[in-house]
């Protein structure tokens, strides 16, 4: 069978039709040019200090989000799994930052975390005999 048969099946039709482009069918949801323009600026999450960078609106819609802070993404799902137990938003986000001040300290010094965490059991364990 030849090329030629291909070709003579082709309708007028066909002719018509305009080629596909990538660039037809464009996403809605992509940025446009003027979002895409604005410049992304490094921000520390106020848990645990990881830097990201961010552009300033995607930093304000955050911060609106979680009391006026800067909170990275983990953060905010670690926010959201203490929400699930039915806590206001600032306590269950006052309560992770807390999580991640204690684990902090674990990292920069392990032995002296510790020893704070002995002296927190022996005083628990001083109170329940009281």
């Amino acid at each position: 069978m030849s090329l030629d048969f291909i070709r003579n099946t082709t309708t007028a039709s066909d002719a018509s039709v305009e080629p596909r482009s990538i660039f037809r069918h464009k996403d809605s949801s992509l940025p446009s040019r003027s979002a895409a323009s604005e410049v992304a600026t490094v921000v520390n999450c106020e848990c645990c200090g990881l830097a990201e960078e961010c552009t300033r609106s995607y930093v304000a819609r955050v911060r609106s989000g979680f009391c006026g802070r800067w909170v990275c993404g983990l953060c905010s799902e670690a926010v959201a799994e203490e929400l699930r137990r039915h806590v206001v938003k600032e306590e269950a986000l006052r309560a992770h930052m807390e999580v991640c001040r204690r684990f902090s300290k674990v990292a920069a010094n392990p032995a002296v975390a510790l020893v704070g965490t002995m002296v927190e059991i022996l005083r628990r364990e001083s109170n329940k005999k009281l």
